[in-house]
């Protein structure tokens, strides 16, 4: 494949290993990689990488954008995790699809970039986090990427008026850009939304947005490839000496040892490709960067957790933390299918052999068609019916029902996140949904796996309207099945436990009706025309209420290892350090107290190169070093 070729994909060899690096990253992903770019832009810093999938940097399926769906319930991709049977879906277990190759699930997902709300990142602040706000934050969102502004066809077209490219990156290792082909339905969108009066009202980085968009996606314009963080971030510093990476290494715990009241993160024991048991010491610090579900999996079978589970599975208790796996949340989602008007052909017709040999031939020759764009467009709103003075009635009541002032608590700052959601609510220029349209067919009643339920096994063309709740309320878990680091997490979202959930949701998917017959999306969609799933209607509260039952996950699960104070539910401090040690960290989507609104992969990066600074202050000495 010709473009440009990343460093050598032959990191699993454990040969010459030193025994120790100042530094030791377990999870070569998204958060990871920054972390090993950064700390390793001082030669005195020794950096291990310990990645437990394969480097597939050079696989076609993850430099192409438009073959991100090949990687789905692939297990040479994805961890393929898979929830437990979920009591408010009828037993229907969700799947949990997440990276497992080097570049994480930045390497895998569907490119689209979306950024957070001003006052969802300043609940992070509010819950007793000095140093985390909109205001410092904001340089990590801009140090991240480089922004390649759309041409002036492509504006036009699209609308992009609204976009301030002074507000973006210009010198960051990830390139973001619009893609050069637009096809029907993605024109169509922002004039739908403008026509129901859902302008985009800012630039998406200035957070304070809302509206209906086209969003921008993370491919390299002058390639057309994915752009992650194992493409940029790995690339810069490949070639450093004092940077290893080991991939197809699976981190069994992390060695703790007690030291004066404190407990120390003296190193890691792994286990790589060939099957050799390594202990590697740290000589300053562990860093947890394994994701939403391995990193609280990792601590708790290194003894850091609930006395009662960790005893339970015969581990040995270090520090006692029942809120480690708890407060998981995320963006649970529901929608509708519906069928195209005749003349227009969306991306269901690649499953006709020609099509996609036509389509593959284009990107090979010219690197254009739609393998080299993303697929999607958003809108963000808040639920119409709630924005007139009846409306705040129905929404007060609401709240008062189901988030009563003596509401039972599953940790004490649960009630401080309800109250913040609960203004978001109330504000009318806040977003309670995360709408997303692509041009193909979703069926999640074809069976729990991600490429079963994405896979167009529907004769014809589909577009398909997607509503993701923003900042959800029901909170759910993961924990170890065992003390075998092999055996996966048991992961239990919990979705719609909480009741608000169904309602926010089902309000948005009724406005979904409002949208598919509002022009001009509704002159690509086939009057009177088949839905999956077939017969649905949103229209009537209840109908929605049950189709909301439908929900599947939007794959940005987070929160697991919240940063808290101790005493409110926490598991790391403001510095990232897990409570009660001195030198272990967790820097990935699972440090979230709460749950920004679009898609996590931009605070992921900018969480880990603000706590890339955060450690090199840490470890800062006079006379070398940082």
């Amino acid at each position: 494949m010709d473009g440009t070729v990343v460093p050598s994909t032959d990191t699993s060899s454990t040969v010459d290993l030193p025994e120790q690096f100042d530094f030791i990253i377990v999870g070569g992903g998204t958060a990871g990689l920054v972390l090993a770019s950064r700390l390793t832009e001082d030669a005195h810093r020794k950096v291990l990488v310990l990645e437990a999938g394969p480097n597939r940097l050079n696989d076609p399926n993850i430099r192409v954008p438009g073959f991100s769906r090949r990687t789905y319930s692939n297990p040479d991709y994805d961890w393929n995790f898979m929830s437990v049977p979920q009591d408010n879906l009828h037993g229907r277990m969700v799947a949990q699809t997440r990276g497992r190759v080097l570049g994480g699930s930045a390497a895998i997902n569907q490119n689209m970039l979306a950024y957070p709300s001003k006052t969802g990142v300043n609940a992070w602040g509010a819950l007793g986090n000095d140093g985390w706000n909109w205001e410092t934050l904001l340089p990590y969102y801009r140090k991240f990427h480089t922004f390649t502004p759309p041409t002036k066809e492509i504006r036009d077209v699209l609308g992009l008026d609204y976009m301030n490219e002074k507000a973006h990156g210009t010198s960051g290792p990830i390139q973001t850009s619009f893609g050069e082909l637009q096809g029907p339905t993605e024109k169509a969108w922002p004039k739908t939304f403008n026509n129901l009066n859902w302008k985009m009202t800012g630039d998406p980085l200035s957070g304070e947005s809302i509206g209906g968009m086209s969003n921008p996606c993370t491919i390299d314009p002058k390639t057309k490839e994915r752009s992650h963080a194992g493409s940029t971030y790995y690339k810069m510093a490949a070639d450093r000496p004092n940077l290893r990476v080991v991939t197809e290494a699976l981190v069994e715990k992390i060695v703790l040892e007690k030291s004066n009241e404190r407990v120390v993160a003296s190193g890691v024991n792994f286990t790589p490709k060939d099957g050799q048991s390594f202990t590697i010491r740290a000589a300053r610090e562990v860093i947890l960067s394994a994701g939403v579900f391995k990193s609280p999996q990792l601590l708790e079978l290194s003894g850091i957790g609930s006395t009662e589970l960790l005893r339970s599975h015969g581990i040995e208790v270090v520090i006692n933390n029942p809120q480690v796996g708890e407060n998981l949340q995320d963006h649970g989602m529901a929608g509708v299918s519906f069928e195209a008007a005749d003349g227009v052909r969306t991306a269901d017709a690649m499953r006709d052999p020609k099509v996609r040999e036509q389509v593959v031939s284009m990107y090979k020759e010219s690197r254009t068609g739609p393998l080299a764009n993303s697929t999607f467009s958003s809108a963000s709103t808040p639920i119409v019916e709630f924005l007139d003075a009846k409306g705040q009635k129905t929404l007060d009541e609401l709240l008062d029902k189901y988030l009563p002032a003596d509401g039972k608590l599953a940790f004490p700052a649960q009630k401080q996140q309800y109250n913040l959601l609960r203004s978001v609510l109330k504000s009318p220029g806040e977003a309670s949904i995360h709408y997303l349209m692509g041009p193909f067919q979703h069926n999640v009643l074809e069976g729990p796996s991600t490429l079963q339920y994405m896979n167009p096994v529907t004769p014809g063309n589909y577009i398909t309207i997607l509503a993701a709740l923003s900042h959800p309320f029901s909170r759910g878990s993961v924990h170890i099945a065992s003390a075998d680091p092999k055996e996966d997490p048991i992961i239990d979202p919990k979705y719609l436990s909480h009741p608000l959930d169904r309602e926010v949701l089902a309000r948005h998917l009724q406005y979904v009706e409002t949208i598919v017959e509002t022009e001009p999306l509704a002159s690509l969609l086939k009057k009177e025309g088949r839905r999956i799933p077939a017969g649905t209607s949103l229209k009537e509260l209840e109908s929605a209420k049950k189709h909301a039952e439908l929900i599947t996950s939007n794959f940005h699960p987070a929160c697991t290892c919240a940063m808290m104070p101790e005493e409110i539910g926490g598991v790391v401090n403001e510095r990232l350090i897990v409570h009660g040690t001195s030198n272990l960290r967790v820097v990935d989507a699972s440090i979230f107290p709460l749950e920004p609104r679009g898609n996590i992969q931009t605070t992921v990066y900018a969480v880990a190169e603000k706590a890339a600074d955060l450690i090199k202050e840490d470890n800062k000495q006079e006379t070398n070093g940082f």
